[in-house]
């Protein structure tokens, strides 16, 4: 599998690190400017939904006015007062009794479509805006009659103006007063018909330069939840387009608010609602425009940012890949050189240093560092030389003093039983008895020989009794054989202990107790064997004339074959002599109880 060069990581994370900056500012620039732009798009619509509240608002206040102001002048009074002889006369005759003052104030504005004028006894007098048939009569059981009637019993029970809301079969709005005569008893009734053109006039009317756009508008909703005012989307909406947005449903709660709904086109936009204060009418007015239309500048942006990222990220990628060159060229030398000495060249050249930069105090101590190498590759092998002529001379002392227990005592007692062997042959047999029976007593003998020999070698105490009882027999049989006074003592000695630290264990004590007999001069001498605070601890001592110990590892193996052996079990080893007042070697060997078991 192929490497990534130094170079191409540094490109790598150049670009990166570069397009991480460009989007972290990209993303914060983009947020901030989505929000400005839809706080923007919001108080553009709060500011058209209050101002389109406030004219319809104002618009029926002024309705309501009017209603009342007709509601008190005389002239109401007296067609309610005529006598209903007079009421059958035709109405060319009326109009020559009747100032036309109302009906030329209602042709004065295109909001007004017909003033009725009822009295208590169900006369309807009708004055409409069209110059022609200005004034009329209308029978109480003529078509549309029943819709006044209920809104006049409405008023004669509150006794206040009302406005009566449109239907989907009468797209009409009535706004009725009660008459008063002299004492202030109710004589009849006047109400306006407002067609729905007046309210479409004023919700309605939408171009690009209103701050609407394309897909903006303004409209009304019904507590019905169908449309009062037109939409833009559709004709005829009045009545017949439902609404039941979110907002829609919000405003009717009494709420006030802004907020990004799906409307009645199931399109998402932003809008802004709240209710209508108008008495008599359960309405709210919407001001609305679609979120992509309004997201147009956002998304501009958005797309320009795009842009200049990618322009920033390939002139980072080119600074990145000369900058790469410069800091990779050394790094590559280095690479190469540290090859060399990996497969055991040491004999390179030395690297020039071509900056004092970082990458030239690196070649330095590269270079530092190839020297003591090679120093320490020297030392290595002249160790390694050491340890494997300690390791064959350990050997062949072994194998010496192996062979000179053979011939010493197992040789010599085979010799001696060869002897008395050729001594049977010619004798009688009394004497062969005898002869047979000092034979056994060698041979006993001879076996005994080769159990020691071979207890030396591997003590099968060990195995059979653990590392105590081993020590003691070692201690036991050097006394014995030497006459040297040797005690042993032993603490809290785990019974977890492996073979291989047993065995090494007991060799360092044989080692020790070898070297004892052979060089101290000492009648006394003990080992003390402990465990605590997961430290084995072996202590061995005598009373002996003592070494200088840097002499005796230069010169001997004994304690360095002990001290390897304490290496090798991750231990210590301290050696406490001096001339004339003996030695105590002191070996502490880590072992963690709990994680033996």
């Amino acid at each position: 599998m192929k490497s990534i060069s130094i170079s191409d990581k540094l490109i790598f994370y150049f670009v990166s690190l570069g397009i991480v900056v460009i989007f972290i500012i990209g993303a914060n620039s983009y947020y901030f400017a989505k929000v400005a732009i839809l706080d923007r798009t919001f108080n553009q619509l709060i500011s058209l939904r209050l101002e389109k509240k406030n004219r319809i608002e104002q618009f029926f206040l002024d309705r309501v006015r009017d209603i009342r102001l007709i509601s008190q002048s005389e002239e109401i009074k007296r067609i309610i007062g005529l006598p209903d002889a007079w009421k059958k006369t035709n109405n060319q005759e009326k109009e020559r009794h009747f100032s036309s003052s109302l009906s030329d104030y209602f042709s004065a504005f295109d909001y007004y479509q017909r003033l009725f004028i009822i009295s208590r006894n169900d006369t309807v007098f009708e004055i409409k805006t069209m110059q022609s048939n200005r004034f009329d009569s209308i029978a109480p059981d003529s078509h549309g009659i029943e819709n006044l009637k209920v809104l006049c019993n409405e008023i004669a029970s509150s006794g206040k103006t009302i406005i009566q809301d449109v239907t989907k079969s009468k797209l009409l709005i009535y706004i009725g007063s009660p008459v008063f005569d002299e004492i202030n008893r109710v004589i009849g009734f006047v109400v306006l018909e407002i067609p729905i053109t007046a309210i479409n006039k004023i919700m309605f009317g939408y171009t690009e330069k209103n701050g609407l756009g394309k897909t903006g508008e303004t409209y009304l909703v019904g507590n019905d939840y169908l449309m009062r005012s037109n939409s833009r989307f559709h004709e005829n909406a009045v009545s017949n387009i439902k609404v039941a947005s979110t907002s829609v449903i919000e405003a009717f709660n009494g709420k006030t608010g802004i907020g990004i709904v799906s409307d009645y086109r199931n399109a998402s936009c932003l809008s802004s609602y709240s209710q209508v204060n108008i008495n008599g009418l359960n309405w709210v007015i919407l001001a609305e425009i679609d979120e992509n239309e309004a997201m147009v500048p956002v998304n501009s942006i958005r797309n320009s940012i795009l842009l200049i990222s990618i322009i920033i990220a390939a002139s980072v990628f080119v600074v990145a890949l000369l900058v790469s060159r410069r800091i990779t060229l050394p790094i590559k030398r280095l690479q190469k050189a540290s090859e060399q000495i990996g497969a055991g060249n040491y004999d390179i050249s030395k690297l020039a240093v071509t900056s004092l930069d970082e990458i030239g105090q690196l070649t330095e101590t590269f270079n530092e560092m190839t020297i003591r190498l090679k120093r320490q590759s020297e030392e290595i092998e002249e160790e390694k030389s050491k340890r494997i002529s300690s390791l064959i001379d350990g050997q062949e002392l072994e194998r010496q003093r192996l062979s000179r227990d053979l011939h010493d005592s197992l040789g010599q007692s085979l010799l001696a039983v060869k002897i008395k062997l050729e001594q049977a042959q010619g004798t009688d047999f009394e004497k062969n008895q005898q002869i047979i029976t000092e034979t056994k007593e060698l041979l006993k003998n001879t076996i005994q020989e080769i159990r020691n020999i071979t207890n030396n070698l591997m003590p099968p105490v060990l195995e059979v009794f653990g590392i105590e009882q081993g020590l003691k027999n070692l201690c036991k049989d050097t006394a014995a054989n030497t006459g040297i006074v040797i005690t042993f003592t032993s603490e809290n000695i785990p019974e977890t202990l492996d073979a291989r630290l047993k065995i090494y264990l007991y060799r360092i004590a044989q080692e020790a107790i070898n070297n004892i007999t052979k060089h101290a001069e000492a009648s006394e001498a003990s080992i003390r064997f402990s465990f605590g605070q997961n430290m084995l601890k072996l202590v061995i001592a005598d009373n002996g004339k003592g070494f200088d110990p840097a002499k005796n590892d230069a010169n001997g193996n004994g304690i360095m074959n002990m001290k390897e052996r304490v290496q090798l079990l991750k231990g210590e080893c301290r050696v406490n002599a001096s001339k004339k007042k003996g030695t105590e070697i002191i070996f502490e060997i880590p072992f963690n109880q709990d994680e033996q078991n």
